[in-house]
């Protein structure tokens, strides 16, 4: 956050919008919270982050889909590991109150695919691990 904080176009004391999508797989569990502590500490209250994670199901064999699997052994075999456990959605609420902020949205699988998949042609759809959160700072 020192690079946020000491750019002259960030002011701390304007509300911000942080767009962290396709980031937190790729990052340990203590990485993606120290993350979000760090901008919970350094960003105005109600300022807003969204963001994606997979659930911790996805980081279980026996749980995980076939594609999250197939998505594993190839991002390890291009040297770009998925290396966060995951969040449980049913405790994201308090896992992001302990950092400092408020959740007021999340997506499941499910919402995704209705929102943002619908209709389309491709084939190209969400895997059913991958969530949207939404975060306001306290």
């Amino acid at each position: 956050m020192t690079a946020l904080t000491r750019s002259s176009s960030y002011d701390p004391n304007v509300k911000s919008f942080f767009s962290w999508l396709g980031v937190t797989p790729y990052l340990t569990q203590n990485e993606v919270c120290a993350t979000l502590r760090s901008i919970a500490e350094v960003t105005p209250a109600n300022s807003t982050i969204v963001f994606d994670y997979l659930d911790t199901d996805a980081f279980i064999p026996e749980k995980s889909s076939p594609q999250m699997q197939e998505q594993f052994k190839y991002l390890s075999k291009i040297d770009e590991p998925l290396k966060s456990s995951g969040f449980n959605p049913s405790n994201l609420a308090e896992e992001l109150a302990s950092l400092g902020f408020s959740l007021q949205e999340t997506l499941s699988p499910t919402d995704i695919e209705e929102h943002y998949f619908k209709g389309r042609m491709d084939g190209y759809h969400t895997d059913e691990h991958e969530h949207f959160a939404c975060a306001v700072i306290e």
